[in-house]
């Protein structure tokens, strides 16, 4: 078992040999990790190779990519509309506001697992496009560079493109080499050694979070159909080994018959309770988990009483898979709690927000003030800085 002090100098040792030796050692550990030799072509991916993949793609899953895709666009496409870009008010001689601006470069880490991804390609870049965000550089393990996803990628507009993965490819995207250039910001969800390498980069980058484990909660009452919560559990605990699911429910019978449906190797993953609705509320409000289903008649009851979630699906028809594929929203999201104090993945999170100020030069008040402010502080060049102004 590798403790967590093990492996943050087993990640930073990583950081720290790629930022001295760039290419060479980043071609080095996609060999060790990887098992694919690159030393011939290189790490980036070329466009013959994407045609190439777009053209293998059938047509029945390019439409099912393309449905996916065209749901996203409109969501964030009005998620920004919504956005005010800019503004401004005068008082008093003072004229302040605030304006947003896109961050110009992001690297989209594109995990590659049990399973390949190509919706998290879309999850990640589209509200980047729609942010503004120049340059999208894509990076992904060898083992998903697969036809889906690179089919995804062009569909996105995504052309730079790099065949690497795991600790080696946040630190490539944070410190650049000759092959690939640094990026502004790192968004996209991977493993443990992932999110400890993007926590060690913050500071030189940006990043949208530290994602854990998969999350659902879900609420239940006596007339959800069994089935429907028994495969909305095993799709959740699909994930992976780590992934949680909380189903709260105030029906004893209910809560039998779906442990009936259940492997008892299910239940490891799974926290099974009986409890009011109200009792339920205030357990995933504890929880903040990532996806809270709310599979009861009245909804909007308890949908008003959620403070701490990721994403919300409310109804007996709407499960959790809906957003991970093709609803509208971002799939990546706030885990392990910390939905108490962050978003998910969004327009807003590829925008800057700067501030604007502009003082009349007839406003010998404001001088005055801010002159007895920074003399109080000791600060006479800050005082100097608005008396000479008057």
């Amino acid at each position: 078992m590798v403790t967590t002090k093990q492996m943050a100098i087993y990640v930073s040792n990583i950081i720290k040999n790629i930022k001295k030796n760039g290419d060479n050692i980043v071609l080095k550990y996609i060999k060790k990790f990887d098992g694919v030799d690159l030393f011939k072509t290189g790490y980036k991916v070329s466009q013959e190779t994407i045609n190439d993949a777009v053209n293998r793609v059938p047509k029945s899953l390019k439409d099912v990519i393309k449905s996916s895709y065209s749901n996203i666009l409109t969501y964030h496409k009005y998620e920004y509309s919504k956005i005010k870009k800019k503004w401004t008010y005068t008082k008093n001689g003072l004229t302040v506001g605030q304006f947003y601006t896109p961050i110009e470069s992001v690297g989209v880490y594109v995990p590659g697992g049990t399973f390949a991804y190509p919706s998290t390609v879309i999850m990640t870049v589209v509200p980047a496009i729609i942010a503004g965000v120049k340059r999208i550089v894509m990076v992904t393990p060898p083992k998903n560079m697969n036809d889906s996803v690179l089919f995804t990628a062009k569909l996105c507009g995504v052309n730079e493109i790099y065949s690497v993965g795991g600790i080696t490819a946040i630190a490539v995207l944070a410190y650049g080499t000759e092959t690939l250039k640094k990026v502004n910001m790192i968004v996209g969800p991977g493993n443990t050694y992932v999110n400890e390498a993007k926590r060690q980069v913050f500071g030189s980058v940006g990043i949208d979070s530290l994602a854990g484990p998969s999350e659902v909660a879900i609420v239940a009452d006596k007339d959800v159909p069994t089935d429907y919560a028994v495969a909305d559990i095993m799709a959740q605990i699909e994930h992976d080994s780590k992934a949680k699911a909380y189903f709260f429910c105030n029906s004893e019978e209910k809560i039998s018959e779906i442990k009936n449906m259940l492997q008892k190797k299910i239940l490891k993953q799974l926290k099974i309770e009986h409890c009011s609705l109200d009792e339920a509320v205030k357990k995933v409000n504890d929880i903040a988990p990532e996806h809270l289903e709310i599979l009861v008649s009245n909804y909007e009851k308890i949908l008003k009483n959620i403070r701490n979630v990721g994403a919300v699906f409310v109804g007996y028809q709407t499960p959790t898979s809906s957003g991970d594929y093709w609803a509208g929203p971002s799939h990546v999201l706030p885990t392990n709690g910390t939905a108490k104090f962050s978003s998910g993945l969004s327009v807003i999170t590829f925008l800057k927000r700067s501030t604007y100020t502009r003082i009349n030069k007839n406003n010998k008040k404001a001088y005055k003030i801010i002159a007895d402010f920074a003399n109080a502080e000791g600060m006479q060049y800050h005082k100097k800085s608005a008396e000479i102004r008057i």
